[in-house]
């Protein structure tokens, strides 16, 4: 990270964070299946008012784990092994604690979140089973995540890949063998997913005690330290947070989006199939550079952060230009690929019209969030994020609904939002950069190795 070609070692690190992502997408896609050709509509309205409630709490993990990501690198980078064995033993028994938490307190009170998530009652039974199964998955994937986001901070984006395909196909395996043959329903679905996720969980523990001796997790290495604990909370809860307000955001603006009917709500779900092409390899690239910066922060290698943003703002740009134009350009043939139904087509391709070209800005925004997150500076994303998606959306909707009750006041929250965005973390990112790089010591000579090569 410190001495490669930058465009080659940031794309090498960004392939297995996007399959990462894709194969975390297909947990839920897997469930769905198989409940909605085995179980029934009824159970598949339950698991997925179910899994809306997980991927709130995931979601929230995924950005914690970037936060976990930023102190590693740092620490990493300027060779503190002690310092990264510490973090390490720290963040591991803090998600033991929390997961452990999580898991009773979603059991007990899964049928009141259900109740005031205005669940029918006439799949109430079922949604409370499977969500209540599931809430047992919740410690594994909060570790898994947490050892993802340590890897990562290693330069090792592989075995997340590698662990989570196996998890796929056997989650795939289990759901087949629990709902088909042995006709469990919908317990068999959710704990298809959740032994599938255990056993994720199990691995990944299993690699951090199988790193470099200095600062492999050990059960002696087990344990809380304030120092440590400290930093995690002011970075991590951050970026936690930052993931959070755009889940809750997203559940606020379906709101209003369930408003003008089925039609309406159909359409944006075609329009999150184009915006997928643009969307998640942006995020993933956001993710890999902040592993980068961090490390090249600690090694106080300034001109590489600083050049590696400029590469990729105009990766960002010369990417998402073209292909949300051909996309948008395409946009009714693609979406017709996915319904016949004209009304839906319809709200779905003016979606892509008003939105997708914007998206320039939101690839762009992910270069800055990733930048700013690697230098150590969470606070801000997590503001821009509240302000942006969590707040202007939502003002923008109520007060425009009032006087132009359209569909349009929707796609037009979410193009406006991130320009604004786009502005905030411009403006932001000079004034961090220029305050890291002031009183910059000497960088490391290029070509400067570590001082051992450790296994991560």
């Amino acid at each position: 990270m410190e001495t490669g070609p930058i465009g080659k070692t940031l794309f090498a690190f960004t392939l297995p964070v996007l399959l990462c992502q894709l194969l975390q997408m297909l947990y839920n896609i897997t469930d769905c299946f198989v409940v909605g050709h085995w179980v029934g509509n009824g159970g598949l309205a339950a698991a997925g008012i179910g899994g809306l409630i997980l991927s709130v709490i995931v979601n929230f993990f995924i950005g914690f784990s970037s936060g976990v990501s930023i102190i590693i690198s740092h620490h990493f980078g300027a060779y503190r092994y002690g310092k990264v064995s510490s973090a390490i033993g720290t963040v591991v028994s803090l998600g033991l604690l929390v997961g452990l938490l999580l898991t009773l307190g979603g059991c007990l009170e899964a049928e009141r979140l259900l109740r005031w998530l205005n669940c029918p009652p006439d799949i109430l039974k079922e949604a409370t089973l499977y969500l209540s199964i599931g809430f047992l998955g919740l410690m594994p994937q909060l570790l898994f995540n947490i050892g993802d986001g340590i890897l990562r901070a290693l330069g090792n984006t592989r075995t997340a890949l590698y662990l989570l395909t196996a998890s796929t196909m056997v989650n795939l395996a289990l759901d087949l063998l629990f709902v088909t043959v042995l006709d469990w329903g919908m317990a068999g679905a959710a704990l298809a997913t959740v032994l599938s996720q255990l056993i994720l969980g199990c691995f990944i523990l299993r690699k951090l005690t199988r790193l470099h001796p200095d600062y492999a997790l050990t059960r002696r290495r087990l344990r809380l330290s304030l120092t440590d604990l400290n930093e995690i909370i002011r970075l991590s809860m951050p970026a936690g947070m930052q993931a959070l307000f755009m889940s809750i955001s997203s559940l606020v603006i379906q709101l209003s989006i369930n408003a003008f009917g089925a039609a309406a709500a159909a359409g944006m779900v075609l329009f999150a199939k184009l915006e997928g092409f643009i969307y998640y390899p942006t995020f993933a690239y956001g993710i890999a550079l902040t592993g980068f910066i961090g490390q090249n922060y600690g090694a106080r290698r300034l001109d590489r952060i600083r050049d590696a943003v400029r590469f990729s703002l105009i990766t960002a740009v010369l990417f998402t230009a073209p292909l949300s134009f051909l996309l948008t350009y395409f946009a009714e043939p693609l979406l017709a690929g996915f319904t016949s139904n004209q009304e839906t087509l319809r709200h779905g391709v003016a979606a892509v019209l008003w939105v997708l070209p914007s998206y320039i800005f939101y690839s762009v925004n992910q270069v800055y969030l990733g930048a700013l997150k690697g230098l150590g500076n969470a606070a801000w994303p997590m503001l821009c994020t509240l302000i942006c998606y969590a707040l202007f959306r939502v003002l923008w909707c109520q007060a425009l609904f009032s006087y132009w009750w359209d569909m349009r006041v929707v796609y037009t929250s979410y193009s406006v939002s991130l320009v604004m965005m786009f502005a905030m973390l411009a403006i932001r990112w000079r004034q961090v950069f220029r305050a890291k790089a002031a009183p910059e010591a000497a960088p490391t000579p290029v070509g400067t190795a570590h001082p051992m090569l450790p296994h991560s």
